[in-house]
């Protein structure tokens, strides 16, 4: 049987240093209707890295992230943080074999 594990993935575009970075969460749904309510994150998971030398692209991470066994979910939302920084969140999920 597998577990599917929620991911919370934020990604960075840097040149030589291109990576999806991981965290484990736990999602939170509403009762009533089963909308999305909202997610707490809880560790740091793992993270997926683009050769230096690969053109770094949100389209290269999927792939790279699609090959280590990960499904982004939701598309991605694109925002800046206060040092300047271009940063790319997206919810995943990946599964793992239940011993």
């Amino acid at each position: 049987m597998t577990e599917t594990v929620d991911l919370y993935v934020i990604a960075r575009l840097d040149n030589g240093d291109a990576a999806a970075d991981l965290y484990s969460c736990e999602v939170y749904y509403d009762a009533h209707d089963g909308a999305f309510h909202g997610r707490t994150v809880a560790s740091w998971w793992e993270s997926v890295r683009l050769d230096s030398t690969a053109p770094a692209s949100l389209d290269e991470l999927d792939q790279a992230m699609s090959r280590a066994g990960y499904i982004r979910v939701g598309g991605w939302r694109k925002r800046v943080t206060s040092s300047g920084a271009v940063r790319y969140f997206a919810d995943a999920t990946t599964g793992i074999e239940e011993l």
